[in-house]
Formats: structure tokens, sequence, C-alpha cells
């Protein structure tokens, strides 16, 4: 069956969601109610956001979080942040508090001038177009006039239009480079309706209009926002070596492409969660922001760092082309909210605002990364998702948080916690204790049959002898394990794993070995005296080699018995 379709954008959201279940899921029952439960209730608020793109068949959400105790020019601010990543909003709240002591953000916004172009295509002679170009310069801003009126009561419009010869880069190649304010508009609609307007003005039988387009290069429309204290005050056990470390960190990220991405990326973490929050377009801002990163010519960092006469100051130049009104701004309720959460700001104070959060955002990564690593914050707040996706309870949410309380989380260390608590509990073997040994052992004979693997009973037994005698050196194991195994291998003793069933050491053979004793009866008689020389062979002897994990000392031995003892006796129900 063809999965093309003609008209599907004609199709009911129900259509639309039927076809697609039919033709790119397997279950398809399952597919719609996940769909359908992430509609909202409210049939209005559901079509408000249908209409927002086309072909929507459900909504997915964003956490939406906030980010108190942010000081930004003396005024206090809780900031909305819509993120998936786990430790953002944590690592701002602590930020935001840490410098709401120590001053608070100050910033200040440098410039606020869009930028759009008609870019098209001319093979005269550039003393004409340039002669063309003056003349009809008035009349360019004329044919404007009925799109910038409104805008131009709010103290925006056009600032002025530009003729750019870049032949030199592509052949014909000439731009209008239109320089705009847009007040408290994003203004991507405004700047490019009056593009077009521009162009149908100016084009003429030897000037090709190719397109007509904004910028999201806006290198002129820039904030500043900036945190500094003595570094005295920057607290921990050595703030002076932090502050260097930080500084270090910093230009690294200056003079290092590969770290400057990742160093942008963090500040872009805050940033963007303000944008997703407060309805703006993160595309926009993202693709502005790493322009502007590489506006020397080689890719940098977009905060920097001195310290001077006993000062730490840390700041960041980011350009946010932004808007609050206008777009999504006005029309998504918690796009509102957010506004109105930030005290319903000009363009211009949340450019500052989100300056901030992108700073402070930085300031958490790299004081992180100078300190315990980035990893030891970002997984403890990553535990919660870990827990999440195994479906632990409330009492293993707590017990698996405390344990973690003050050790590195990483998502195998989780796995393994949950798996533990999950676990029935192991009645280890203490194969030293003869009374608890001789009490399980006389329950078979030679003739018990094993839940799984090849050997009786007795068979099991003479075994466990052998691994004995290996340990008490009655046995060579000659089989060589390299230093880089015996590493790798040896941790697992000290964990409360269980042998695999199938777990064989290289030099013991497929099928069980003969039986070497009479009864099952002397055969546990031969395992006590073994037992009796493990304890006496380490008295003299400092280590024996084990044919699987290498050279075990006598620690190590026992731990590899107690659960060799607890393997096998699983292995006829012994326990």
């Amino acid at each position: 069956m063809s999965k093309l379709i003609s008209g599907f954008s004609k199709l009911t959201k129900d259509e639309k969601i039927t076809w697609l279940t039919e033709n790119y899921f397997h279950n398809q029952s399952e597919t719609k109610a996940i769909i359908k439960q992430y509609w909202n209730d409210n049939k209005d608020l559901q079509q408000l956001h249908d209409d927002f793109i086309e072909n929507t068949i459900s909504n997915f959400y964003m956490p939406f979080g906030i980010a108190p105790n942010f000081v930004i020019n003396n005024r206090t601010y809780v900031i909305p942040m819509v993120v998936e990543e786990s430790s953002v909003v944590a690592a701002a709240s602590l930020v935001g508090k840490f410098w709401s002591t120590r001053g608070g953000f100050k910033t200040m916004v440098i410039g606020t001038t869009k930028i759009g172009q008609v870019h098209f295509m001319y093979a005269g002679d550039k003393t004409e177009i340039e002669t063309y170009f003056n003349k009809n310069k008035t009349e360019l801003f004329a044919a404007t006039a009925s799109i910038t009126k409104n805008m131009e009561k709010r103290g925006g419009g056009i600032l002025d239009i530009k003729l750019v010869d870049k032949t030199d880069k592509l052949e014909n190649y000439y731009q209008l480079h239109v320089t705009f304010e847009t007040k408290d508009s994003m203004g991507a609609n405004f700047i490019n309706s009056c593009l077009e307007a521009i162009a149908k003005k100016f084009e003429k039988d030897d000037i090709e209009i190719v397109m007509s387009i904004l910028s999201n290069y806006v290198p002129e429309c820039v904030v500043r926002a900036e945190v500094s204290c003595k570094i005295e005050e920057l607290g921990g056990e050595n703030p002076q070596k932090f502050a260097e470390k930080f500084y270090q960190a910093v230009k690294i990220a200056e003079i290092e492409p590969y770290r400057a991405v990742t160093h942008n990326k963090g500040i872009m973490n805050g940033v963007d969660a303000v944008v997703l929050a407060t309805g703006n377009d993160f595309r926009a801002v993202e693709a502005g922001a790493h322009a502007y990163a590489s506006r020397s010519g080689q890719y940098s960092s977009l905060s920097h760092c001195s310290i001077d006469d006993g000062v730490f100051k840390f700041w960041i130049e980011i350009p946010l082309a932004l808007g609050t009104v206008g777009g999504l701004t006005g029309l998504h309720p918690l796009a509102k909210l957010s506004l109105e959460m930030l005290q319903k700001p000009s363009a211009r104070t949340l450019m500052q605002v989100m300056a901030a959060a992108g700073l402070a955002q930085n300031f958490a990564a790299l004081r992180a990364l100078t300190t315990k690593g980035i990893q030891h914050g970002h997984m403890k707040m990553h535990l919660q998702n870990i827990l999440n996706q195994f479906n632990a309870t409330e009492e293993e949410k707590e017990i698996v948080t405390a344990f973690f309380d003050k050790k590195t989380v990483t998502h195998s260390a989780v796995v393994e916690k949950i798996d533990a608590l999950r676990k029935p509990n192991i009645n280890w073997i203490d194969f030293l204790d003869k009374n608890l040994v001789s009490s399980k052992l006389y329950k078979i004979d030679k003739n018990s049959k094993p839940i799984f693997g090849k050997m009786n009973g007795q068979q099991m037994i003479e075994h466990l002898s052998f691994l004995l005698q290996i340990s008490n050196g009655k046995v060579a194991a000659d089989y060589y394990v390299s230093d880089e195994k015996s590493a790798r291998r040896k941790p697992f003793l000290n964990t409360e794993g269980e042998l695999q069933v199938g777990f064989k050491a290289p030099l013991l053979s497929e099928e069980p070995n003969d039986l070497k004793f009479n009864s099952v009866g002397e055969a546990i008689n031969d395992l006590f005296i073994q037992i009796d020389n493990f304890k006496t062979h380490f008295e003299t002897a400092n280590a024996e080699n084990h044919p699987f994990f290498g050279e075990l000392d006598y620690a190590y031995w026992q731990k590899f018995h107690v659960k060799h003892f607890t393997h096998h006796f699983k292995q006829f129900g012994l326990v």
C-alpha cells in the first residue's frame, strides 16, 4: 500500500490520525490513545493550539518551570523557563540566588537595530545602478508608508536603506541592505512586508529581484549582562583558585572552537528556555547568537571573564531579536502568563532578562566543570528521570535518592541499585560455617537432580572441593589471566552480583568429572578437609591464581567461594 497521500491538509484531525496510524504504527489503538491523551479538554483552547501550525494532531508538552531570586538592575524577577533538560532550571535558580546577594546582574541594551535585505542581480554599469538607487531612495521609503505608519507611531520604522555591491563575491550580485527598529515587536512580518514593497518599487527590466527577506543575524541588536564581586566574596574553600580556574575555562572557550560550541550551548540552555516560555523564536535567536560568535572569523565564546585588582567580573554580549507583542506572545496563554510574570517587559527589558538567564546558566556550568565536574550536579537532577524510566515506587525513589546523596550518579549505578532493591534477598552461604554447609548438603545424594546444569549431587560437592584445592595451592590453575582482564573482572567479587547460570572457568571441562569418592558422605568429608586447609593455607600464602579472575588473595578467594557455594546450592534447591 502506498504511503503517499494527496490532500492530507484537508482531512479532519481524526482522519489524519487514522491515516497516520494505519500506515506507520503497528498498534493503532494504543497510538491513537497516546496522541489523544495530550489533547486539551477545553475545546476552544485546543482549537487555538491546532491553529498555530498546519496538520496538527496533538500537543507536545514541555516542562514549564520558574527560576526565582534573579536581581537584574536592582529589580527582582522570577524567570519562566521551558526546557526538557533536567538541570537547567535548578542551575539558574541557584546562580540567581548566589548573585542576588552580590549585587545581582547588571544589564544594558547596546542596540536594537534589525536587518532585512533585498537580494538582486544586475549586469549593467555599476555607476548607473548607484545613480538609480540614489535617485529613487526617497521613493523606496515612500513605498512602505502604509506599512510603517503604525510602527512609526511607536518610535520604530525603517532607519536606513543602503545599496551594497557584492559582485566581488558573486557575479552581478547586489543588495539593498535595510535597517529597522521594531520596538516591542520581533518584527519578522513587518520587516518582510517592507522589504517586498521596497523590492517591488525598485525592480525594473535590468534588475532581477532574487528574494526579499529579513536576516536573523543582528549584530547591532545586542545586549550585555554582567556580574562582579570581590574574589573573596565568591566563597568556597579557595575563592582565588576558583576565580583563576574559572577565568582559564572562559579563555579556553575564547580560543578553542570545539570547547566554545559546548560552552555557548550552555548559555543557550538558559536563553532558549526563556525564549520558548515567552513565545519567541528560539531558532532565530540560536542562529543569530552562533553567527555572532563567529564574527571574528573563528567561532568563539559569547561570554568573557576578567580578574583585575581583586575583582572577579563575568559578562556576556549576545544578539537577541525579541518581541513582547504580536505572534505567539499575544496568542499562547502560557506565553502571555510568562510575560505577565516578568512584569510585562518591553522587548529591551526582555533582552536583558534573557541575557541574565544565559549568563547564569554559563556561570553554573563553568562552576561545576571547574570544581566537582559537570556530571555530578547534572546526574543528580537526571536521577528522577532515570527512576521514572524504571517506574520506581515512591519508596524506591526515597531509598535511591538517599543512597546517592553524597555519591556520583551514573545511569548504570542507578539501574544496579534499583535491581538490587527489587531482587529477592540472597541467602549467601558462609562456606566456612561447616555446620551450615553440613545441614544443607546431607539433604542430597548422588542421584539428586539439579535445577540447572548437568552435575549430580555428589559431582557438585566434589566440584566445590576442586575449586577449594585450587585456592589452597593443591591444584595448579595454570590458565593465564592478563592483568588487564583481572582488573576488569575482580571488582565483580565486591558486588552483590551472583554467578550466572552457565558460568564456567576456562580450565573446567564441559562435562562433569567422574566421581572421585564412593559416597556423598566421603565427598562431604573431603570438602570439610579442603575448607580447613583454606583457613590455614593463607596463613603463609599471599595469593593463588584463579583461572578466570586471576591472582586472588585470601579475602578475594573467600568472596569467590561464598558466591560459588551459593550458586551450586541454588543449583540443587538448597537455598
